[in-house]
């Protein structure tokens, strides 16, 4: 058993919580960040295999587009970033499809959905597709890229909220995407440099089972994750950046938090946004053998009309004999709970295929259970059809004590996203500094 005392206490030490513990300590508050994996980046999940030529992602992968949060970052801390390989290419029923007659009426759907998007009336995309006039070819390509991007449903998705995101987007270059040389992992690393000093600690292995607070107080109860002992940290205000899958869930010993009492409001407003899955493997072959088909040479993404896994990426403009498997929405419905065994089945056959040869000798194969993972519990949030409001009631603080930070409390377009998380914890920063001056 022990007890603590500090000013703040942030729960969780993904990229939301370890960017709020280091400005909460750079501005001279004593904070305590509680994690219950043994490691830190939360979402971010970078494996280093000494026979891979790059490092692998498990989590979160590509920065979009040129987003300061992110990029101040990259440049501080030296990293190397590269654009990736964006031409994309379309197969269905095995056979490429002319690149303008999908690009071209993917980008027509999505400017519709920029002049139908209404905030007062809004409507899920499926409800817009309906009554569109679009082909059905248009229809099926727009609907896959939107799950597959979102990891959503059509028939759940707000319009509304893919509109402020594309424009969001816009404002970023977020049609570009880049990869971290060093690993994804180096943000957080960058972060946790930012945290050091007798005012400022991190706990590892420490999950919190529940959160009793009244206004101006709170105590944070954590059990050890790897053995048995268990303590309390209090303070004055309490910092929540774990996932929306682990907001919504029911209290439980696995990580799920029970907070006494209940903020409805807060739990209302978490439940009324969507939390999507996503399974993805990454394989590494003993040869890149689609270099040899002309047609997928030199591919940066693959959008298949597969059942199981429609979309895939390559390495490029890095030579690697590496390709990601990605399947979200409801694609992923059949995938969830099954062995890692049986996704790489179901990869090679989907590969298989979309290009028409068999796939060389797969040396090894990369894969996290995010969906089962008890401290993620899927992939990211999206927004329901009427539920914008949601994300502004989860971004609000409770009575000055409870405050709440994640890409699934981003209010700028840019949830589902790294630089999201940094956004969210910068503002959940602003509201606690707004109260809670350092020395009072």
């Amino acid at each position: 058993m022990f007890s603590t005392d500090v000013d703040i206490v942030v729960i969780g030490a993904g990229v939301a919580g370890l960017t709020a513990t280091a400005a909460l300590h750079q501005a001279g508050l004593r904070v305590c960040c509680v994690e219950a994996r043994d490691r830190i980046g939360g979402r971010i999940l970078t494996v280093r295999d000494p026979l891979s030529p790059v490092p692998i992602e498990l989590g979160a992968e590509f920065v979009h587009g040129r987003a300061a949060e992110i990029w101040d970052l990259i440049r501080g801390a030296r990293l190397t970033a590269y654009e990736t390989e964006s031409r994309m290419i379309h197969v269905e029923s095995g056979k490429i499809l002319d690149e303008q007659k999908i690009d071209n009426p993917l980008k027509r759907v999505l400017a519709g959905v920029q002049n139908s998007a209404n905030n007062e009336k809004d409507e899920s995309f499926l409800s817009f597709l309906n009554r569109s006039s679009y082909s059905d070819r248009e229809k099926y390509w727009s609907a896959s890229y939107i799950e597959g991007f979102n990891a959503a449903r059509k028939e759940i998705i707000s319009l509304a909220s893919i509109a402020k995101d594309a424009r969001a987007s816009d404002h970023i270059e977020g049609d570009r995407t880049f990869r971290i040389l060093n690993g994804y992992d180096a943000v957080p690393l960058t972060l946790l440099n930012g945290i050091r000093g007798p005012k400022a600690a991190l706990q590892l292995n420490s999950v919190v089972q529940s959160v009793q607070w009244e206004p101006g107080s709170a105590s944070v109860h954590v059990r050890s994750a790897i053995d048995n002992w268990r303590g309390t940290l209090r303070a004055s205000k309490v910092l929540i950046t774990v996932p929306l899958g682990v907001l919504q869930a029911a209290p439980d010993p696995d990580g799920a938090i029970h907070f006494d009492p209940e903020p409805h409001h807060i739990v209302e407003a978490a439940r009324a946004l969507s939390y999507g899955q996503a399974i993805r493997i990454t394989l590494r072959f003993d040869h890149a053998f689609w270099t040899s088909n002309k047609e997928l040479a030199a591919f940066g993404f693959i959008l298949s009309d597969e059942p199981l896994f429609p979309t895939w990426w390559s390495y490029l403009p890095i030579e690697a004999p590496i390709l990601t498997a990605w399947s979200a929405g409801p694609k992923a419905d059949a995938l969830l709970g099954k062995s890692k065994q049986a996704i790489v089945a179901e990869a090679l056959a989907s590969l298989n295929r979309i290009s028409r040869a068999q796939p060389s000798r797969v040396e090894s194969a990369y894969f996290h259970d995010w969906h089962g993972d008890p401290f993620s519990r899927g992939a990211y949030s999206y927004v329901p059809a009427g539920a914008l409001s949601a994300r502004k009631t989860l971004a609000e603080p409770v009575a000055d004590t409870l405050y709440f930070a994640g890409e699934a409390t981003d209010l700028n377009g840019y949830s589902g996203t790294v630089h999201g998380a940094i956004l969210s914890a910068n503002r959940a920063v602003q509201q606690i500094l707004s109260i809670h001056k350092p020395g009072t």
